[in-house]
């Protein structure tokens, strides 16, 4: 979406002080483009306002500031607050569209889930949806303003570290199907216990309104004894007996690296192969199938969509680098996809190796997690577990089997001279541990 100097002040009830032709906005002045709008944001340790001149200096259209710059040739939009402005301007994005909205969040899958959705909702035309991880307070807002004119439907990851944020998040994308895909212990630091974070995670049930669709995940006993508001939709999805779409079978093809799976609906069987190992892929699927019934697609074209689904990023992708297989899930972690990463290598052909880095925000959780995690790897059988972080080192004390690294680049270094040919490698850990240096010097070191 564009906006110009009016429409922005129209939107977040600030003053238009100069006119400015219209444009795309941004926050971050090293990637805003010519004729784009710089939204000038301010935290505990940044000020957008520092960086005006970098955004004049590549041809914006304007800013929205909270504090009036000397010399300013371009647009100019007074705020109170310039936080709450680009929320508004996302606000007003979405009050403007008239197509479905897919809400998304969970402890885990969201990502994968959201990717799923997108591709199963092509027959109802452009889908807009979220890029990487722009899923918070910040993110959301810029994920709205990126919308196409043209877009007929929307589907939107929303993120949460902290009680009341899904809440301000589903506020503003007032989605029109909101789906969680699990709860378990992620970000248990900022809301105090497992179930504190599934309070946080209701509350994306919590604000629906009449008419809307809830996709209640009915192998999850947290999210099925959430209280559902009167007058919505729901539809169950899962394993359970009684789902509405339920998951029937699934296979990982250990030697193909694939996962095959069967879905039925109350029209139609849906069947595909992912050309990726997870099992826990299979419940995203169904999923996703779920948003697409719910909205009336036709089921025959769910099964080729979900097989053409490719992970994002760091996310389950698989690799080939020198005949090892390398299973790249190093963009997060939490208990929750740490088991089931874990169980998807269990799966697979080859000897098994697992280089696992600290899970972070567990608070109080975060010994019990982490020894369960490696009691989980050392129950299923894996060849060789290798971790590194100060949260890993702690529950790894007591195994003398489990083999700890000072950091991911030592632990990486050993990977490099140790593995071999037909070996199968899964890389694990949270953002802040960095593991994706494993898999980079692993591609190093076959390339030489």
């Amino acid at each position: 979406m564009i906006f110009d100097a009016a429409a922005i002040a129209r939107a977040t009830g600030g003053t238009r002080v100069q006119d400015g032709p219209a444009g795309s906005v941004g926050t971050d002045s090293r990637r805003v483009v010519r004729g784009s709008w710089f939204v000038a944001l301010t935290g505990d340790k940044f000020d957008g306002h520092a960086f005006l001149h970098v955004a004049s200096a590549s041809g914006v259209a304007g800013a929205v500031v909270s504090t009036v710059p000397e010399s300013w040739n371009a647009g100019l939009v007074l705020v109170p607050d310039t936080l709450v402005a680009l929320q508004d301007l996302g606000r007003s994005v979405r009050e403007n569209f008239h197509g479905p909205v897919v809400g998304i969040s969970g402890s885990a899958g969201k990502t994968s889930t959201r990717v799923m959705v997108v591709d199963v909702l092509a027959p109802l035309g452009a889908v807009h949806h979220t890029q990487g991880n722009l899923n918070n307070h910040i993110g959301l807002p810029l994920t709205l303003c990126a919308a196409a004119p043209d877009a007929d439907a929307m589907v939107l990851e929303l993120g949460m570290n902290h009680r009341g944020e899904i809440a301000l998040l589903a506020e503003i994308a007032q989605p029109t199907v909101r789906l969680l895909t699990n709860v378990g212990a992620a970000h248990v630091e900022g809301c105090g216990s497992i179930e504190g974070v599934a309070l946080a995670k209701q509350e994306l049930f919590d604000g629906a309104q009449p008419g809307d669709i809830i996709c209640l995940n009915a192998d999850d006993f947290r999210i099925a004894a959430m209280p559902i508001p009167e007058g919505v939709r729901v539809v169950t999805y899962g394993a359970s007996e009684g789902a509405t779409i339920r998951l029937t079978d699934v296979a990982v093809d250990g030697e193909r690296l694939q996962t095959r799976l069967r879905i039925e609906t109350p029209d139609g069987t849906v069947r595909a192969t992912l050309d990726v190992p997870g099992a826990h892929l299979a419940h995203n699927a169904a999923a996703a199938v779920a948003v697409g019934w719910a909205l009336r697609v036709p089921v025959e074209s769910m099964g080729p969509a979900l097989s053409r689904f490719a992970p994002e990023g760091m996310r389950n992708r698989l690799e080939e680098i020198g005949g090892i297989a390398v299973l790249d899930d190093a963009y997060n972690a939490n208990p929750i996809s740490m088991v089931a990463a874990l169980r998807t290598l269990s799966s697979l052909r080859g000897r098994k190796v697992a280089a696992l880095g600290d899970m972070l925000e567990l608070g109080d959780e975060e010994d019990a997690a982490h020894a369960a995690v490696l009691a989980e790897a050392l129950t299923l059988g894996v060849d060789a577990v290798c971790v590194t972080g100060l949260r890993m080192a702690r529950a790894a004390a007591a195994r003398p089997q489990v083999r700890v690294f000072a950091d991911a680049e030592t632990l990486a270094e050993a990977l490099a001279t140790e593995l071999s040919a037909g070996d199968v490698l899964l890389v694990k850990g949270s953002r802040g541990a960095r593991m994706e240096r494993v898999v980079e010097r692993l591609r190093a070191a076959r390339r030489g």
